[in-house]
């Protein structure tokens, strides 16, 4: 055997984890909200343990026991008051380390339900494999992976329209992209019937037993059926798009013989599971049993049984050893007697029948951590690129519910139209009918691109704090995605918006004030998204967001001029959005009237000219005003968004993904 060939396994070890989180959680209503504690609970309580590249290790326990936390811990994907060490091969894993030579597959899936299986994969291969990878090895690899859990026969429909099996295995493909040695699970049966938990288990422990992947296996793992479809699929394509996203994979054995899932590591996989079946809980080599956050029993499956017989608990015949061992343990929880069932395990590791320690040479970790520190990501302007064309996609392929929004949306411009419809003439009694116009108009493109906004970061939180979290792309880059993703809306929809109103209203005034005043409302619409995305990563849910935004709307209200007189407001009046997006509306449409009929017999004050109407309402009638406000509106989006990149940045990294 060549020294290439041959490497050796990866050992991980955790020594004395402990975990504490507040008696008094965080108030989920805000990002900043902190609670005063008086002490902690312990979720974790010095646990330790092991296990080797090959093994299929089961984390079992009762509810709230601490599997997932436990699960969470050894793959450093938990923040907060964790202590303890997390070794590979005797060298110290850090965070951003074990990050990258694991992967975490959550109990349930999050991704874009939009995405069909290809283009999920496809997308996730650029951020999760060198960016020097070339476009043909990320598609090879994509369509091994697909052939490897058995969803070729549905790479090319969408994530909301498969299974819940499927939808476990596309998530358990993507976490195999990269090829990690280690592999955590939570949960990976739950919402599955016995068969699918079964393949998926199955398909686990392929990865720990098999060093590539054949037909063979292939067919061991999804059946005859699966093979035959596959080969006959190749023979005969169905469609074009089928033949141009797997014209790499032209003969079936020639591309598994020379695959990219060659895995010169053997992988080691953890699961949390719930009660599995005796089939399933005979796939795994080893388990771990927790009550309380403590550990019951670590070892093998075969040498579990012993443990129990003991302690004095004898296995009955027919019966699961995975429901038998858990009864145990919550019997001995109700009944207070876990303290003596913990210490029983202790003298039983004392005596030489469990535990364990390996003490391997560094260099072994260090050699095969090396590819792994000279991970480079792909650039960060092509990760906005990527992260916008998703959004993009994703919005073109659920189109729905924003025609129905634009739908309302002019109907609002066409009901203002009829309403203001005549009122151009330049009379005493149409300025006030022109400045309500106006008013109105402004209102609307604000309110409306706000409040399109508020749902945003609350129901793209869980896709932000795993994929953040896991280091897929920076958190930059998806707010910058996020922000122009919206853009050519904000302009598209003012123009829109405002074209009825100017047809009914405006017309007759040229296209200039059309160009002038629709750029207004269009940097209106992009200052107001900004406005709502700042509003939404203060709070939590959309329900908040919406009722919470009440009080900044009624001061931006107040100091944009229309209902209080700005020049008893001198610098606050520049803090509100409406005041640029007035100012620079009412400045377009009157700067040039030059002369307004004055009636002899008028109650109210006579206004000569657009110039004496600007000065009444506190405006400013300098020549630069309309560009001043341009800048103004440009200069508030900014901060908005800063303040809401700011906000969401502070909550992940509180946070983190659980």
């Amino acid at each position: 055997m060549s020294v290439k060939s041959w490497i050796p396994g990866l050992y991980l070890e955790w020594k004395n984890l402990n975990y504490y989180v507040p008696a008094k959680e965080h108030n989920n209503y805000n990002f900043w909200q902190t609670c005063q504690v008086q002490k902690d609970v312990q979720i974790l309580n010095n646990v330790s343990g092991h296990m080797k590249t090959g093994d299929l290790v089961a984390v079992l326990g009762c509810s709230g026991a601490g599997k997932t936390t436990l699960l969470a811990a050894i793959s450093q994907r938990l923040r907060g008051n964790l202590t303890g060490d997390v070794v590979v091969n005797s060298v110290a894993m850090e965070r951003t380390q074990m990050i990258r030579i694991s992967s975490f597959l959550p109990q349930f899936d999050i991704n874009v339900q939009t995405f069909t299986a290809y283009e999920h994969l496809y997308f996730m291969s650029h951020f999760k494999m060198h960016r020097k990878t070339t476009k043909m090895q990320k598609r090879q690899r994509v369509n091994d992976l697909l052939w490897a859990v058995g969803l070729r026969d549905v790479a090319h429909t969408r994530l909301q329209h498969l299974s819940g099996g499927e939808r476990k295995r596309l998530s358990l493909a993507e976490e195999l992209i990269t090829d990690p040695p280690f592999l955590f699970c939570d949960e990976p049966t739950t919402g599955l019937d016995s068969y699918n938990a079964f393949s998926v288990v199955k398909t686990l422990r392929h990865l720990c037993t098999r060093r590539r992947l054949n037909l063979d296996s292939l067919t061991t793992l999804y059946g005859e059926d699966t093979r035959q479809s596959s080969l006959s699929t190749e023979s005969s394509p169905t469609n074009s798009i089928e033949m141009e996203s797997f014209s790499t994979v032209t003969n079936s054995e020639k591309s598994l013989s020379n695959t990219n899932l060659k895995r010169r590591h053997k992988k080691a996989v953890m699961c949390s599971i719930h009660q599995p079946t005796s089939d399933i809980y005979e796939l795994f080599t080893h388990i771990i049993l927790m009550d309380a956050g403590r550990v019951v029993y670590q070892g093998t499956t075969e040498e579990a049984k012993d443990f129990f017989t003991r302690l004095g608990y004898i296995l009955p015949q027919n019966c699961n050893p995975a429901d038998f061992y858990l009864k145990t343990i919550s019997d001995s929880h109700t009944n207070r007697t876990d303290g003596s069932l913990i210490k029983k395990k202790y003298d039983y590791q004392i005596s030489g029948l469990y535990g364990g320690s390996w003490l391997l040479p560094k260099y072994y970790a260090g050699d095969y951590l090396s590819k792994y520190k000279n991970f480079e990501k792909i650039w960060w302007p092509f990760q906005v690129y990527l992260l916008l064309k998703r959004l993009i996609t994703e919005d073109l392929r659920n189109m729905q519910p924003g025609l129905i929004g634009l739908g309302l949306f002019m109907v609002t411009s066409v009901t203002l139209a009829i309403m203001y419809s005549g009122i151009v003439l330049m009379t005493q009694t149409s300025i006030q009918d022109i400045d309500g116009s106006i008013f109105m108009l402004s209102n609307e493109i604000v309110f409306t691109f706000s409040y399109g906004v508020a749902y945003v970061f609350p129901s793209a939180l869980p896709i932000i704090r795993r994929e953040v979290g896991e280091g897929t792309y920076s958190l930059s880059a998806y707010y910058v995605a996020v922000v122009l993703a919206y853009l050519p809306v904000a302009f598209f929809k003012s123009f829109l918006f405002f074209s009825v109103v100017y047809g009914f209203i405006y017309f007759e005034r040229g296209f200039t004030l059309f160009l002038s005043m629709g750029l207004v409302l269009s940097l209106s619409a992009i200052v107001a998204t900004g406005y709502g995305l700042f509003i939404s990563s203060i709070f939590e849910t959309e329900k908040m967001s919406t009722e919470c935004a009440a009080p900044f709307d009624l001061l931006f209200l107040i100091f944009g001029g229309a209902y209080y007189n700005v020049d008893s407001l001198p610098f606050l009046k520049y803090l509100s959005l409406f005041f640029y997006s007035n100012e620079a509306l009412m400045y377009s449409f009157w700067i040039n009237v030059d002369n307004i009929e004055c009636s002899e017999n008028v109650e109210h004050p006579c206004f000569k000219n657009g110039y004496e109407i600007l000065q009444h309402s506190s405006y400013r009638t300098d020549p630069g005003t309309f560009w001043f406000d341009c800048i103004g509106l440009l200069i508030i989006a900014a901060i908005f968004n800063i303040l809401a990149f700011c906000f969401i940045r502070k909550y992940v990294k509180r946070c983190g993904y659980y």
